[in-house]
């Protein structure tokens, strides 16, 4: 044959066998032998997810067999890891935006032909597009869970305030109407800003911040590999975006600032939200429960996140969490057809039910007219945005020493944000 010949049937021979291999691994569901035994291994509680399973397979007994093991978030990853090297994991497993840097050579990418993209994209909320690549869908959403802003309504009311802050411009005027000093210490606080070891979710804030700017600190190329874009700077700025959003955060921890309300020396926000110390906490929807258990007593209130004012767009942060096939899963074809039907518009009602969290899917429709908090969480869910995640113990140092030297006066925002985006190029070496 000729070298052209020779090429042809190279290229047809090797597509015979990638479509052999991909019928192998997610062919044949729905035919005589079923799903089958499906294992599923995650971090939402057991007895959660046993509720979400016998709802659905209550009305679909093709998921009677799927098998739920719950793993604390502490060992998760490190369970799994360990799991599949031994050849002892599971089918089915929980992909989040945070874990994707340590999880993703461990899981089979769901082909477009099994799941199209542009289904994918009309079914769920934008941020679950952090789960797609050019070689396939990495997991399908399951859970979404949005930052708000709790606020104290008495210590609203009380200063004579009767909303809470829509714009963070907003906050610069509320704090010294809040914060009360004395001796320079914080007696009571407007906002848990500025700091980060007594700041529950500061790394989801500033990355609110930053995304609101249109920094979304990593993004992928053409070849599906991470990059990093924390830092860049628009063509018609002389400065950096994601600088001013870390130059607003921190203000709030500087004494020497009006905004003035937040010290490393204060106790740690969650806790002090919920004893009434500070007016406004940004936490998830999942927060909701435990801080009405925490203080029955507390008055407050759940409002979307501040944003830019007079931005085009609304962004939120959010944790996402999607079902992704395991690499060596013993039962690919069967976990695929598993996962489509718990994403399903049955299944997230399902998971939203039992949950209260805001579905990931857009079609399923939630009833908040008794429920202020939910309503807010429906909205939060549909604007929720995140960064895919090289490695969230690394990054969470790079964010830390990335707040703390300029709290500390150590550096300024600028050469801060510069150092922690050369800080997040050594994590992605494909750049």
């Amino acid at each position: 044959m000729s070298s052209f010949q020779t090429i042809v049937t190279g290229i047809f021979v090797a597509l015979v066998v990638i479509g052999i291999g991909v019928f192998a691994l997610f062919g044949g569901v729905g035919g005589q032998g079923g799903i089958g035994t499906v294992i599923v291994w995650g971090t939402i509680d057991q007895s959660t997810m046993d509720s979400v399973l016998g709802e659905v397979s209550s009305a679909d007994k093709s998921l009677s067999d799927v098998q739920y093991y719950y793993h604390s978030p502490a060992t998760y990853e490190s369970d799994l890891v360990n799991a599949i090297a031994a050849g002892t994991g599971p089918d089915l497993v929980f992909l989040s935006q945070s874990s994707m840097g340590g999880l993703s050579d461990k899981i089979v990418p769901i082909p477009y032909s099994a799941v199209t993209q542009s289904t994918f994209m009309s079914s769920f909320v934008d941020e679950g597009q952090l789960f797609l690549t050019p070689g396939g869908i990495l997991a399908l959403p399951f859970t979404i869970d949005p930052l708000v802003m709790y606020w104290n309504r008495d210590t609203f009311t009380g200063v004579g305030i009767a909303q809470p802050p829509q714009y963070w411009n907003d906050l610069i005027t509320l704090a010294p109407k809040i914060t009360s000093l004395s001796a320079g210490s914080v007696r009571k606080s407007a906002v848990a800003l500025g700091t980060w070891d007594n700041i529950n979710n500061g790394k989801a804030v500033l990355s609110a911040l930053f995304m609101q700017t249109g920094d979304f600190v990593t993004s992928r190329n053409a070849a599906g590999a991470l990059t990093t874009v924390l830092g860049s700077k628009p063509e018609n700025q002389s400065d950096t975006p994601a600088a001013g959003a870390l130059r607003f955060y921190t203000d709030f921890a500087n004494p020497s600032k009006t905004t003035y309300s937040w010290n490393r020396s204060l106790p740690n926000s969650y806790n002090a939200f919920a004893s009434g110390d500070v007016a406004v906490y940004f936490g998830f929807a999942s927060e909701y429960r435990s801080i009405a258990e925490r203080n029955p007593n507390l008055r407050f209130g759940v409002a979307v996140l501040p944003q830019l004012m007079g931005a085009s767009s609304r962004i939120t942060s959010g944790n996402i969490a999607g079902l992704s096939i395991a690499r060596g899963a013993q039962n690919p074809a069967g976990a695929l057809a598993v996962a489509q039907k718990l994403t399903s518009a049955a299944g997230i009602a399902a998971v939203s039910g039992q949950t209260t969290l805001p579905p990931v899917r857009r079609d399923v429709p939630i009833d908040t007219s008794a429920s202020a908090a939910g309503e807010v969480f429906v909205q939060s869910a549909l604007i929720s945005r995140s960064w895919n995640d090289p490695n969230a113990s690394a990054t969470n140092n790079i964010f830390k020493t990335m707040i703390e030297s300029v709290s500390s006066g150590r550096t300024d925002p600028e050469q801060a944000v510069f150092d922690a985006a050369q800080a997040m190029r050594q994590l992605l070496p494909n750049q």
